[in-house]
């Protein structure tokens, strides 16, 4: 695997269940310097007047992601710069955001990696966690979405059939050859 300093940021994405909180800390472990930077961990460091990426008011709710979304890449960028791979969590599900962190990001290359089993894995996934770790709103819309419009961008994996180690060592493998955006 290259140095740190040559393999620029991993986003990875999917819906709840895709497995990206699994996955993203033991990509993190595959280089000799990486950082796990989880963008539902930053958005709940607002602990007064959270307002969640579907919430109410809407403004608000759009104001918290955009901070959101800066915060992740500032924290990636300063990663970067100090030689360490920032691996960032987070649903991304348009190009709207994906467009706006790609803008923040400075490390070259930007790697976009969509974990995407079926949506009937994912939904089984979250049904098992445990309830205050799962999500209670219908994602299929969001799944739906997030192919719509980004059906095209980074690598598209299917880990329906790999483990999570499996799916890490793959990322780890081949996203440099087949996620850059």
């Amino acid at each position: 695997m290259a140095g740190p300093e040559s393999s620029g940021c991993l986003i990875l994405s999917g819906v709840p269940g895709a497995g990206k909180s699994t996955v993203a800390p033991l990509v993190a472990a595959r280089y000799p310097r990486a950082a796990h930077i989880s963008g539902d961990v930053l958005s709940y460091t607002v602990v007064q007047g959270r307002v969640g990426f579907n919430g109410e008011p809407a403004e608000e709710s759009l104001r918290q992601l955009r901070l959101c979304a800066r915060n992740m890449c500032t924290l990636a960028n300063n990663f970067a710069d100090s030689g360490i791979v920032p691996v960032v969590e987070y649903t991304i599900v348009d190009r709207w955001l994906l467009d706006l962190m790609l803008g923040m990001l400075r490390p070259a290359p930007v790697m976009f990696v969509a974990l995407a089993p079926p949506l009937s894995v994912c939904r089984r996934r979250n049904a098992a966690r445990p309830a205050e770790q799962g999500v209670d709103f219908d994602f299929a819309p969001s799944y739906r979405l997030m192919r719509e419009q980004l059906g095209g961008v980074g690598w598209w994996l299917d880990t329906e059939a790999l483990t999570p180690e499996e799916t890490a060592d793959t990322i780890a493998a081949h996203a440099r050859d087949r996620a850059v955006v």
